[in-house]
């Protein structure tokens, strides 16, 4: 069972330090990484993706396949909002996504993506930055693990596995024009997921029961349920980095 939109489902970092999990402030690069100077990482870690949307989405992929010859378009970057420098991301419809497909499968260590995310005013849309495996010639995520907004105008976490389904957690009704910094950290050495927001732990769920092969794929994403047009909601400083 492949990843899909039916249900109420799609990272954005800044410059501030990581006090759970993941540590605090610098900024290395390895020879892949694609990097936006305005967003650091843990002292020691691989940066393998920084986006401040201050530019193009050359690194970004044109489409994204929900399933065969369902292709989502890509959101767009927008100046009415940002955490830092002048762009965000944001969308103008339901079903429409922006992936970067990582240039090596992380498998191993400890994989952090981190972001921030805004709505300007709760409109019963699903908004999330996902990380996870791509589901292969089917598309989608066979796997997903992120945060954002449910359409039930909550913040939520979510988890999918194509075993046990999508398993959301809502963590609270959403604060309109509060930027939420959110990190989900996949750790190969304990075979654990811990979802942070605003630094502070709110979930940890075991690896998925079978076939987690590595971490692929960083999706934002906005799927078909909730009112459908554009709405105020944002994305911005997105770093994804694997550290010891």
């Amino acid at each position: 069972m492949i990843r899909k939109v039916i249900f109420a489902g799609a990272l954005v970092t800044g410059v501030v330090g990581f006090m759970m999990g993941c540590g605090s402030s610098s900024s290395p690069t390895g020879p892949a990484a694609t990097t936006d100077a305005s967003i650091s990482a843990p002292a020691g870690a691989r940066v393998i993706l920084s986006e401040g949307f201050g530019g193009d989405l050359s690194k970004w992929q044109p489409l994204y396949m929900i399933n065969i010859g369902d292709n989502y378009p890509q959101m767009r970057i927008t100046t009415d909002a940002f955490h830092t420098g002048t762009h965000s991301i944001t969308s103008d419809s339901n079903r429409s996504a922006l992936v970067f497909n990582l240039p090596d499968r992380a498998e191993d260590s400890v994989v952090c993506a981190q972001f921030y995310f805004m709505t300007k005013a709760a409109g019963h849309i699903n908004f999330t930055v996902e990380i996870g495996q791509n589901a292969g010639s089917s598309g989608g995520l066979g796997k997903a693990f992120g945060l954002g907004f449910d359409s039930t105008n909550n913040v939520k976490s979510t988890y999918w596995d194509m075993f046990t389904g999508q398993n959301d957690t809502m963590l609270g009704a959403i604060q309109p024009n509060k930027w939420y910094k959110g990190l989900v950290e996949f750790n190969w050495n304990t075979s654990t997921i811990t979802y942070y927001l605003d630094d502070a732990v709110v979930r940890t769920v075991p690896f998925p029961t079978s076939d987690m092969m590595g971490i692929d794929r960083l999706l934002v994403f906005r799927g078909i349920n909730g009112v459908d047009g554009p709405k105020q909601y944002y994305i911005d400083d997105i770093i994804l980095y694997k550290k010891k």
